[in-house]
């Protein structure tokens, strides 16, 4: 079970091994491992980055990661310039308040959009220093010659 680590930071992050039996999960793409994996706060995950898994708050000193059903690449942005068109995630965005305009310089600065919502799945929303496990875009291109799709 790999652990992971962020500078300046005294907890632990563990990947569990993904649900290979549950179909649900998605194999990794390309024969990725875990072993591939880094750890990197939300706004630190770069185009093209396959994110993996999330970690829940929770915990002492060790977190243990949530797998997602579906890897997906990256495509960082900002709320406020979201492409989706109104998905369940930024439409509760809106709702709470943080769509008035003298919200969005906050709102901008404590969040972060990993993917914009796609065949009816929600914007991949994340607190900006949330940590993220992904696979980067330089290892997929390295062992595949091609990027994360």
């Amino acid at each position: 079970m790999p652990t992971l680590t962020l500078p300046e930071e005294s907890t632990t992050f563990r990947l569990t091994p993904r649900p290979a039996r549950d179909a649900d999960y998605a194999p990794l793409p390309h024969g990725l491992t875990l072993g591939d994996a880094v750890l990197r706060r939300a706004h630190q995950v770069r185009a093209g980055d396959l994110v993996i898994a999330d970690f829940p708050e929770a915990g002492d000193t060790v977190r243990v990661c949530e797998h997602l059903t579906d890897p997906y690449p990256a495509d960082p942005h900002t709320l406020s310039s979201c492409p989706c068109q109104g998905c369940e995630e930024c439409d509760d965005f809106d709702e709470s308040g943080f769509a008035a305009p003298h919200t969005t310089t906050d709102r901008n600065a404590r969040y972060v959009c990993l993917a914009p919502s796609d065949d009816d799945e929600p914007c991949g929303v994340y607190f900006r220093n949330a940590p993220i496990a992904v696979i980067p875009a330089a290892a997929i291109r390295a062992r595949t010659g091609r990027p994360a799709t």
